[in-house]
């Protein structure tokens, strides 16, 4: 699955620029003005001025504040900047809208008979390995597969056999959690998400939770 939060923070990472103070909540609001304005791009050629914006801000004003380690400067914009995605996920409603498409697309719908035939075909080789390494792998392959088949009762099953060979692999989680979003079961997948982060340390999964609860916010209206 791409992964927006991602590609988002190394723009962020790289950025330099004018002098201002901000809060993660006026940031939030100058970026989702920033990007409603651009309305013909794609989603990563809408935020890329934005984010530049924003950041060149926020990293001129640590560096006045007189932090001069630049790890420092970078761990903190960091933060800054996944703090201020969370927030725009749950108050810009065309960037909730845009992200929520992106993610929803990670796995990309195939009914075909070609890819029912690759699903048997997996199928197959996971009943001859004897490797615990390879079935996993090729576990993840049929799930990916399912998932993509829509067939989700059965890529759950992978997944808890995923899980029983190797309980610490958060890629299970993430795709269980996935299944959960496409399917209403939005505090299912809150909880499978704060699993993965958990799991991997990766803090901007956080982004994929706060797309699940704006999901169930939104569905509730």
């Amino acid at each position: 699955m791409k992964n927006c939060t991602a590609i988002l923070l190394t723009l962020i990472l790289g950025a330099c620029g004018q002098k201002s103070e901000l809060s993660v909540e006026n940031a939030s609001r100058e970026f989702c003005d920033c990007f409603n304005s651009q309305t013909t791009a794609t989603i990563d050629e809408r935020l890329n001025p934005c984010l530049q914006k924003i950041v060149d801000k926020k990293n001129n004003e640590l560096n006045d504040s007189g932090i001069l380690d630049p790890d420092s400067v970078k761990v903190k914009i960091s933060r800054f900047s996944l703090d201020m995605l969370l927030d725009m996920t749950r108050t810009c409603d065309n960037y909730f809208i845009a992200t929520n498409d992106m993610y929803d697309k990670g796995y990309s719908a195939d009914t075909s008979e070609l890819n029912r035939n690759t699903i048997k075909e997996l199928s197959m080789r996971i009943k001859t390995e004897v490797n615990e390494d390879s079935v996993k792998s090729l576990l993840h392959k049929k799930v990916f597969r399912l998932i993509q088949a829509r067939e989700f009762d059965l890529a759950l099953q992978d997944i808890d056999s995923i899980k029983s060979l190797d309980s610490t692999d958060y890629g299970a989680n993430l795709a269980r959690a996935y299944i959960f979003s496409q399917t209403g079961l939005h505090d299912k997948a809150v909880t499978d998400i704060e699993q993965a982060i958990e799991l991997s340390g990766n803090e901007n999964l956080k982004l994929y939770a706060e797309i699940a609860r704006q999901k169930k916010r939104v569905s509730k209206k």
